[in-house]
């Protein structure tokens, strides 16, 4: 919502840019966040439909999320490949006349 001649409260600072808010400023509705300008609203919005969390707790969250599942990802590649050259060694055993 774009506020025309409406001064802020005293020290309302940009919630993008934290410039100080003229009279005239853009207003997030459902947030109540503030913003100097269209471009650091729309700077904002954009930014948080890529990262859309807010909190430093969920942002942790997200994060070891995603190293737990490229750790098991790499784990499970690891063990695959393991468990295929002990297959392969013992195949080459039993077909050579070895222990079988």
């Amino acid at each position: 919502m774009l506020v025309n001649q409406e001064h802020p409260r005293h020290g309302a600072a940009c919630s993008a840019c934290a410039r100080p808010l003229g009279s005239s400023y853009v207003r997030h509705v459902s947030r109540q966040e503030r913003y100097c300008d269209y471009d650091c609203y729309r700077q904002q919005t954009a930014m948080d439909m890529l990262w859309p969390y807010r909190s430093a707790i969920e942002t942790v969250a997200v994060l070891t999320a995603i190293s737990s599942w490229s750790w098991m990802m790499q784990m499970g590649a690891l063990s695959r490949s393991l468990a295929e050259a002990y297959l392969r060694v013992h195949n080459l055993r039993t077909l050579e006349g070895g222990d079988g």
